[in-house]
């Protein structure tokens, strides 16, 4: 498989094996035991906190240098540096964790031996 197919699997992750069950439980990123489609037993996967720990890194690269220039830029209260990189954060984290997840599992999946 190639880097553009792993992401697109990433950003809408299904089973590993089939490609068509769902990887995540509804409104979760905890592993399903099994595929409902094939059976796979997907529920073996444990990334532990490897996409937190990547997704922490990523937010400390991007959020702090965004908060700096926003700050020497319009030089805005406090309170709105709180509100404001409290929220960027969390839709960061929102988006990007399940995908980081997905593509973990993805991985351990093809390399598992």
């Amino acid at each position: 498989m190639s880097l553009p197919d792993d992401i697109a699997f990433s950003l809408h992750p299904r089973c590993p094996v089939c490609r068509k069950g769902r990887l995540f439980k509804p409104w979760s990123i905890s592993v399903v035991d099994k595929c409902a489609e094939c059976g796979a037993n997907l529920g073996a996967h444990d990334v532990g906190d490897g996409a937190s720990v990547f997704l922490i890194f990523l937010l400390g690269a991007t959020l702090v240098p965004s908060a700096w220039f926003f700050d020497k830029a319009f030089s805005p209260p406090l309170w709105v540096h709180a509100i404001l990189w409290t929220v960027v954060g969390l839709c960061i984290i929102a988006l990007v964790l399940p995908a980081v997840k997905a593509y973990i599992i993805l991985l351990e999946f093809r390399h598992r031996k």
